[in-house]
């Protein structure tokens, strides 16, 4: 059950972009591009998980060097480049900001691993992971910048916020497998096989994608306040 739900909602997640590409005279360009990069992608974590490669939790770590950094790397590439700032600019702000709402889900198959004894519960909201307070406050930020009644300035701070509760989530999970005896004393290490690896290389690229994507949407909306703090039409 724990397992299809990794594949199902890494599916949902990654489907997640496409509405937003959609605000692109050239969509059907991006569309193509990104359906390109996510074969390229899932293929590379087919390969690597098959490979073993992961399985070696000597230092350096293998899942954040070979997985997550590259992952992210790639949101902020794709998320820079000069022909996405349309997409920046016409998707309403408060549409990035619901889709994080996702990272409920997450969290619940994060607690299911724990429960079958895939994760400990040091990576569960039980322990060091508050990743749930992201999502659950998702909406509720979204709705109250869509209402009016918040600016752009509490978007700003709210994703700031955010990533840092995912920063301290990637951290548990690294310093459970890679900095603890957790292995050593009967852990599972499944965390670097599918499906439980989609939690580095798609579901957590995708909230920092969101949070990226927020970001650069302020920043480009920044010179002109009364678009951020006040109703826009492309709300």
């Amino acid at each position: 059950m724990v397992q299809s739900g990794f594949y199902a909602w890494s599916a949902v997640a990654l489907a997640m972009i496409f509405p937003l590409l959609k605000f692109s005279e050239r969509r059907k360009h991006l569309f193509l591009a990104y359906a390109v990069f996510l074969s390229v992608w899932l293929l590379y974590i087919v390969v690597i998980a098959r490979s073993g490669v992961l399985a070696d939790f000597s230092l350096p770590p293998r899942v954040p060097l070979l997985v997550v950094i590259p992952a992210i790397a790639a949101a902020i590439v794709i998320t820079g480049r000069s022909n996405f700032k349309e997409v920046l600019r016409q998707t309403p702000l408060h549409w990035p900001v619901y889709m994080q709402s996702f990272r409920i889900m997450v969290e619940l198959l994060i607690y299911g691993a724990f429960v079958d004894g895939v994760f400990p519960e040091r990576v569960t909201f039980k322990g060091l992971n508050y990743d749930i307070l992201s999502g659950l406050s998702a909406p509720v930020v979204a709705y109250l910048y869509q209402r009016g009644s918040i600016s752009g300035m509490t978007l700003l701070v709210w994703n700031v916020i955010a990533m840092v509760i995912l920063g301290a989530t990637v951290y548990s999970f690294a310093s459970t497998y890679y900095f603890s005896d957790y292995l050593a004393t009967s852990g599972s290490a499944d965390f670097v096989r599918l499906p439980y690896l989609l939690l580095a290389a798609v579901l957590l690229p995708v909230a920092v994608f969101l949070h990226v994507f927020s970001l650069r949407q302020l920043k480009l909306r920044q010179g002109n306040v009364r678009t951020i703090g006040s109703k826009a039409p492309n709300r």
